[in-house]
């Protein structure tokens, strides 16, 4: 039959060459062997995911499809770092091409041979076949090599070691070697013209031609019988060992949840629901299960974790795997359970002594003497974690240990009350003052005081409404280093003459620091009634400088029926120097690392950032995008920019408003001037396209800021002639939440 659909001068390939039939039955005993244990390791752990709660993974099938390709095949968080990406893409795309290879192989010798008697690799084909498959064994190779000395010689703090990878490292190595040398050793023998094909296996084959050919036969046939006992333990061990991510991460990305970056679950039916938070790992959502098995353990969350940096008792990662070990241990007792039952069973108990004691067997095995929350995961790990979503940004595979961390500190502060006695009383201070300094009401707005015009408040404005309502929050009318902050941009908005207003008394906490330590019920009672103050007023959108306000109020009210335009302050204000209704000028230099909440929480990281360069006429440098490793917000604009910001007049000539220090001439010192000339405005009073006068004008400051600020009609989603809309109103603002926070923003 070979020789027949082999003839002699064509490049075939030969199936079960020197393998006998005995020991291929022998073969595919072994591995249907090796498949079932694999198959029932898998079974198992299926069925400790769906000890979870219910929670629906398979909507938008085909938006999780594309999200598993991009994340799960192109890898592309794994690229973010240059030595990973060789190493992890040369070991995968190898095994994938390696497999299909091998697939291949069974479909020539089992399907076509013998349904269809003809050969599928054959001709030039077959060449490429095995010209694909020995350039893959190199790269796996290769990137094993990588994997080898960087585990195991350079040693990074953030890789752990174990007898997973101290057998899956060497035995992947040894069934790729071994595989190659059973190819050398069928060339040594057969010496077909194309040898030089196997561009791996043809050199290794030179050595061994002059042996007598019965010898290499016999060295060909035990090391066939090797190479496939390795592969079979390979699949036989592969649940237990940390190649089960292969299975396990395509499926959490896959199930991982769709929702605005930044946005905790809320608990729903706060007041009826029996437990709060999460203190046993059954009352996980199953898709949560799923994450802690499907950590490829890269300690990339670890790399870029604060907490850690700070050495605090916190470990994103060593959290993930904690939580895997536990899970683990829950099926060793459910094991027991199983067998207890059966025990029973066998022992031909009575019905009633049966039931008794299957009772008893199941109280027992769920009566784990370690408790999840304090023994397994330590209280101080959990408050350790600053939720800066560091950890979810850098995950290749969609963790979500935030939701993790969060859901157990809410039961340490609804069920138990545990909170760090800062912590609470923190949170005493935000319910009582709405504010966590314990600050009257009052003086909310006594930041004011330092200007030299009135900041409106919204309870004074007229029913028309506002564009702008700005949202202080509480470090910017509070702590003096942030009240500097919010007087520059006061005064940036009025020399702008935008037309916004803040609420003053009426602003309290957004609720951020009570929904992150884990006070549910204090966050959704800020939220209801911060969104009732809102639902009083008019405005078009609304402007914070606080990353958490701003994520709170973009992403988190939402839930609540809050649905308002949100922009943060840097890009409210680039929009400002893009239209040119203000202008930068000056002989600093400065960048502009906007990071934290506003980026990691609130999806800006994918958008690219506007470097806040400016030199003397030369306005815009450059841009670059933003990375996690950018930690802390930094400062809106260049100290000396702020400073003279700070000490500026109001008022100027009627085409340029300078924001310079003690008399600033042109050219000197940093200006910040409102463009006094004609441009495409989409303001109110005019059809789109109407060129409409941006500078000043002797109309009031709300004229002004409806002329010259296109920006709040195009963020505002077109509310219909430029009249306010109400904050609740969806409709009307045009506010769609179907996409991140990057789809949202202009600018």
């Amino acid at each position: 039959m070979e020789t027949i659909l082999c003839p002699p001068g064509v490049p075939c390939r030969l199936g079960w060459w020197n393998i006998p039939i005995p020991l291929r039955i022998v073969f595919f005993v072994t591995m249907a062997i090796a498949v079932g244990i694999m198959v029932y390791g898998i079974v198992q752990r299926v069925k400790l995911w769906r000890q979870g709660q219910p929670e629906a993974g398979f909507d938008r099938f085909w938006a999780r499809l594309g999200r598993t390709l991009k994340y799960a095949v192109a890898q592309v968080k794994v690229l973010r770092q240059g030595y990973p990406a060789v190493m992890h893409l040369g070991i995968f795309w190898a095994m994938v091409i390696l497999f299909f290879g091998t697939l291949l192989a069974s479909l020539d010798t089992d399907v076509f041979e013998v349904i269809f008697d003809a050969k599928l690799l054959k001709g030039d084909f077959y060449l490429a076949y095995k010209l694909a498959l020995d350039l893959a064994a190199l790269f796996v190779l290769v990137g094993l090599g990588l994997a080898i000395y960087r585990r195991y010689i350079v040693k990074p703090d953030r890789l752990n070691t174990d007898w997973r990878f101290n057998l899956t490292l060497p035995l992947l190595a040894f069934i790729v070697i071994t595989g190659l040398f059973v190819e050398a050793l069928r060339l040594a023998v057969m010496q077909p013209p194309w040898a030089a094909w196997s561009v791996i296996g043809y050199p290794l084959s030179l050595p061994f031609r002059g042996i007598a050919e019965d010898t290499l036969r016999g060295i060909h046939r035990g090391l066939w019988i090797v190479h496939y006992l390795g592969a079979a333990g390979l699949f036989a061990t592969l649940p237990w060992t940390n190649l089960f991510h292969i299975f396990t991460s395509p499926i959490n990305i896959f199930l991982a949840p769709f929702r605005v970056r930044g946005a905790l679950t809320p608990i729903l039916n706060l007041e009826e629901a029996e437990t709060l938070g999460v203190s046993k790992l059954t009352q996980l959502p199953w898709p949560r299960l799923v994450n802690v098995d499907a950590c490829t353990e890269c300690g990339r969350c670890q790399v870029v974790c604060p907490a850690y940096a700070a050495k605090q008792p916190l470990s994103p990662k060593r959290l993930v795997l904690d939580l895997r070990g536990a899970l683990t241990a829950m099926g060793r007792q459910r094991m027991e359970t199983d067998k207890r039952m059966t025990t029973a069973e066998a022992g031909g108990k009575k019905a009633g002594e049966l039931s008794d004691h299957l009772v008893t067997v199941r109280y027992v095995a769920s009566a784990s003497p370690c408790h999840l929350v304090g023994d397994i995961i330590k209280h101080d790990t959990l408050w350790s974690c600053t939720t800066c979503y560091a950890c979810v940004y850098e995950c290749p595979v969609l963790i979500e240990q935030i939701d993790d961390i969060v859901d157990m500190r809410r039961y340490l502060a609804l069920m138990e009350g545990d909170l760090p006695s800062s912590l609470a009383s923190t949170l005493t201070n935000i319910e009582r003052s709405g504010n966590p300094w314990k600050q009257p009401k009052r003086k909310r707005a006594a930041w004011t005081q330092g200007l030299d015009f009135e900041v409106p408040v919204m309870k004074n404005v007229d029913e028309e409404g506002v564009d702008v309502l700005w949202w202080v929050g509480c470090a910017g009318a509070y702590d003096p280093r942030n009240q500097k902050v919010s007087q520059a941009i006061a005064r940036i908005l009025h020399t702008a003459g935008v037309n916004y207003a803040i609420l003053g008394e009426e602003e309290t906490c957004t609720g951020d620091a009570a929904r992150r330590a884990g006070n549910e019920y204090l966050f959704q009672t800020l939220a209801k009634a911060n969104i009732e103050t809102l639902s009083q007023y008019q405005f078009k959108l609304i402007l914070t400088q606080c990353p958490h306000c701003y994520n709170t109020l973009l992403n988190e009210y939402p839930q609540f029926g809050g649905n308002y335009q949100v922009m943060h302050h840097t890009q409210y204000i680039e929009a400002l120097l893009r239209e040119e209704n203000i202008k930068v000028r000056g002989g600093s230099v400065a960048d502009r690392p906007q990071r934290n909440w506003k980026v990691r929480g609130g999806s800006v990281a994918d958008r690219p950032q506007r470097n806040w360069k400016v030199r003397e006429g030369q306005g815009w440098l450059g841009r670059r995008p933003a990375t996690a490793e950018d930690y802390l917000s930094r400062s809106l604009l260049p100290g000396p920019l702020q400073r003279r910001i700070r000490g500026a007049a109001p008022h100027g000539p009627l085409d340029r408003h300078e924001v310079g220090g003690d008399g600033a001439d042109e050219g000197q010192g940093d200006v910040l001037w409102r463009w006094g000339r004609p441009r495409l405005d989409r303001g109110r009073g005019g059809c789109p396209g109407q060129l409409q006068p941006s500078g000043p004008d002797p109309g009031d400051r709300r004229e002004r800021g409806r002329r010259g600020l296109s920006i709040l009609h195009d963020h505002a989603g077109g509310c219909p002639g430029g009249q306010g809309c109400r904050g609740s109103d969806r409709a009307r603002c045009g506010r769609d939440r179907g996409g991140g926070v990057g789809d949202r923003v202009t600018g």
